[in-house]
């Protein structure tokens, strides 16, 4: 197992913020919820070089892909890179989604009419979205679009990623919103001196942080379990999605209430990445949903995580 991601992929991640950063940053999630549309997101990506990584093909590659997805999540990217890198271009398919059912929906469906959807049930069937409904157009879920979907077949050992990548866009989310927290305690005073000398807020962010560097590790574990072809890969991409959803409670919870009132309103940052999260943690499964799947993949195929004996000799081999 791997520990770190390499130094390609973390340059990469790098690259793609900065790019993002100078496009607009959060002005694109403002513009895609208000209909502007734009070929700007996908071009941008075009000429990093993003859509010529192939993690189906190359744990380096796969590396990469994370890296951006956490990168895209950093600003709420209004545009479907995780679900477009766990798919297998090669057999026509552009991008991927698992989907709850029998009503499939699929988070920025519409965003880019020329791809090729290909939906998931997260039980190793797969069929083709024949058609894209209107946006669901809610606050939590503006973008969020319901499909129709045609004949079920085999998912093509798509499922692993395609549960993967979407909660390493949440890392990227959760990580920016820990990060404006801790930014907001620093310059918010109270009583003539800054939030972050209270020492139960102190306590507060410090377990949050904690929380966070948790399920950091297991993206990375899960990644790998996932790249190499390890037997319970969809185990772990289940309960790495259990982590993604227990985590991303506690720091957006923690956000709303260092920021109090401020944190609902979409004149911050915080909302929006609060909002968009939400179509990654109520699709395909909320938590409930999540816990269950979970508890009949274990049934199943034997969870082997970071904290098993085999994890345990694989870190201690370097391998």
């Amino acid at each position: 197992m791997k520990t770190e991601l390499s130094g390609e992929a973390l340059e990469l991640e790098g690259v793609v913020e900065a790019a993002l950063r100078k496009a607009g940053g959060f002005e694109l999630v403002r513009q895609a919820e208000a209909g502007e549309a734009s070929d700007a997101v996908r071009g941008l990506l075009g000429e990093i070089g993003v859509w010529e990584l192939r993690p189906r093909e190359s744990e380096v590659d796969g590396e990469a892909a994370a890296a951006v997805c956490r990168a895209a999540g950093r600003f709420a990217l209004p545009y479907p890179v995780a679900q477009r890198l766990a798919a297998d271009p090669e057999s026509g398919v552009d991008a991927v989604a698992v989907v709850p059912l029998p009503n499939p929906r699929i988070n920025l469906a519409d965003v880019d009419p020329a791809l090729n959807w290909s939906a998931l049930d997260g039980r190793g069937r797969g069929a083709p979205v024949v058609s894209t409904g209107a946006r669901v157009g809610s606050k939590l879920g503006a973008l969020a679009c319901p499909v129709e979907l045609g004949e079920w077949t085999g998912d093509g050992g798509l499922t692993p990623l395609a549960l993967t990548l979407p909660c390493w866009v949440l890392l990227g989310m959760a990580d920016e919103a820990l990060r404006m927290t801790r930014r907001h305690l620093l310059d918010r005073q109270q009583f003539g001196r800054p939030l972050a000398t209270f020492q139960a807020l102190q306590f507060q962010l410090a377990d949050t942080a904690a929380q966070l560097q948790g399920f950091e590790e297991l993206a990375k574990y899960t990644l790998w379990s996932v790249l190499s072809g390890q037997p319970g890969a969809v185990t772990d991409a289940v309960a790495l999605r259990m982590s993604a959803l227990e985590t991303a409670e506690t720091v957006f919870r923690t956000g709303h209430q260092m920021f109090g009132a401020m944190g609902f309103c979409d004149e911050t940052d915080l909302s929006w990445l609060s909002r968009h999260s939400q179509p990654i943690r109520r699709l395909p499964w909320g938590r409930s949903q999540t816990q269950a799947r979970l508890l009949d993949a274990v049934g199943s195929v034997p969870l082997a995580s970071l904290f098993t004996d085999t994890s345990e000799d694989l870190l201690v081999t370097g391998t």
